[in-house]
């Protein structure tokens, strides 16, 4: 079977998801492709291929600033996308997070559907069933057909015109008519709003929850990270993983200045707050008891960063999974954080604690009580196993190649 997926970056978690899948298709005999604007390595599973120019995405993101329409531009990268279409001819499409202006998904689709491509779309997102947003947040006139967006700024990212309301009538015309086609989303709570809307009437939808490499992420000793910062035995390390981190941000989907409240409420305590990510702001005037570590690629070493904390926080307003929650709970690290869609439906509730939307006083209170277990040694190897179960990477690449099997039929 010949597996080509289409992606905006070889890296990141779709990134990780995608070569999980692949490497699993290589053991099985099968050939892998991906598609990307650009990648940073070659793949020791899959065979890569560059679709962009460089600062090609940048122009068509300008460009739909201005035309309104995210997802309908990218003429010269759709025709390159297209072209190694032909030339590979896969038995399966899987496109992912195709949403950095790389494609103009009508026109893939378009082609893929007159040429009976069996095609599988990952909700690792919303913008499939939105037809705009990648997430909506409160809004839901995504059911109804959008249009009087409340905010094209943000969501729609335009300028000057709101065609909400004509990007979901393509999509949802882009998605009709398929032979064989069906839509994974990452988590029950994007399934769940995947089948209100009405852009997916008529496409086979299921649930893959994501998986993680099981050989990086399990129970270790985390003393190294103790000793790099200085941490005290009998301090807590709380931990905060996170792409990007903007601690000055008002409005910021990640939620980074809760972290900065959390660390400041908890600065009598022996708690140490760790944020791995890239900080995009200015680190002057921030806890004494809050360290940002910086980005780290290395995943063995994110690895250790959570066999070292004794809490992972999730701060964010919107997430479609998290896979901070499978990773961290796979090293057998406990979850504390606000509700934000995804991370509370595959959580295990056990090990898990979720408070409405800003109510960093209850998580505080919740870390300072009993009212939580933070990890220790005698639970620490129970909430791996549990989380393996449910999170395991070769898992999640079976229960797609079952689906590619069953769409190729």
């Amino acid at each position: 079977m010949k597996i080509l997926h289409i992606n905006c970056a070889d890296y990141g978690s779709t990134g990780k998801i995608i070569s999980e899948i692949s490497k699993t298709a290589y053991d099985k005999g099968c050939q892998s492709y991906l598609l990307v604007p650009d990648y940073k390595e070659e793949g020791d599973f899959i065979c890569k291929k560059k679709v962009c120019f460089p600062h090609e995405t940048g122009v068509y993101r300008r460009i739909s600033n201005v035309t309104g329409l995210r997802y309908g531009f990218a003429p010269v990268s759709t025709r390159k996308i297209i072209s190694e279409i032909k030339k590979i001819v896969p038995d399966i499409v899987h496109i992912h997070s195709a949403n950095c202006n790389m494609v103009n998904l009508y026109t893939l689709f378009s082609f893929l559907k007159k040429n009976g491509y069996p095609t599988v779309i990952t909700n690792h997102a919303e913008f499939f069933y939105t037809g705009t947003c990648s997430h909506s947040e409160e809004c839901l006139k995504w059911q109804t057909g959008c249009g009087n967006c409340p905010d094209i700024r943000e969501r729609a990212q335009s300028l000057l015109f709101d065609r909400t309301h004509c990007a979901w009538e393509k999509m949802k015309s882009s998605l009709s008519g398929f032979d064989r086609i069906a839509m994974v989303s990452v988590s029950p709570w994007v399934h769940n709003r995947a089948c209100l809307s009405p852009i997916t009437d008529g496409v086979e939808k299921r649930v893959i929850l994501n998986g993680v490499n099981t050989e990086i992420f399990k129970p270790a000793t985390g003393g190294r990270i103790r000793e790099k910062h200085s941490i005290a035995d009998d301090e807590k390390i709380l931990l905060c993983v996170s792409a990007r981190f903007d601690p000055k941000a008002e409005d910021d989907i990640k939620g980074s200045r809760y972290v900065v409240e959390i660390a400041e409420k908890l600065s009598k305590e022996k708690i140490r707050v760790l944020v791995v990510g890239r900080c995009v702001s200015d680190k002057n005037g921030l806890p004494s008891n809050l360290t940002v570590v910086g980005n780290i690629s290395d995943q063995y070493e994110l690895a250790e960063y959570y066999n070292a904390a004794d809490l992972s926080i999730i701060t964010s307003k919107r997430e479609t999974f998290s896979m901070i929650v499978a990773e961290s709970l796979c090293c057998g690290t406990p979850i504390i954080g606000f509700k934000a869609g995804g991370p509370e439906s595959i959580s295990i509730d056990t090990y898990s604690w979720y408070f409405e939307q800003g109510d960093v006083d209850g998580i505080c209170r919740a870390i300072i009580s009993d009212k939580i277990n933070f990890k220790n040694s005698q639970n620490v190897n129970e909430i791996s196993a549990e989380a393996m179960k449910k999170y395991s990477g070769s898992l999640m690449a079976r229960e797609y190649l079952s689906l590619y099997e069953e769409l190729t039929v």
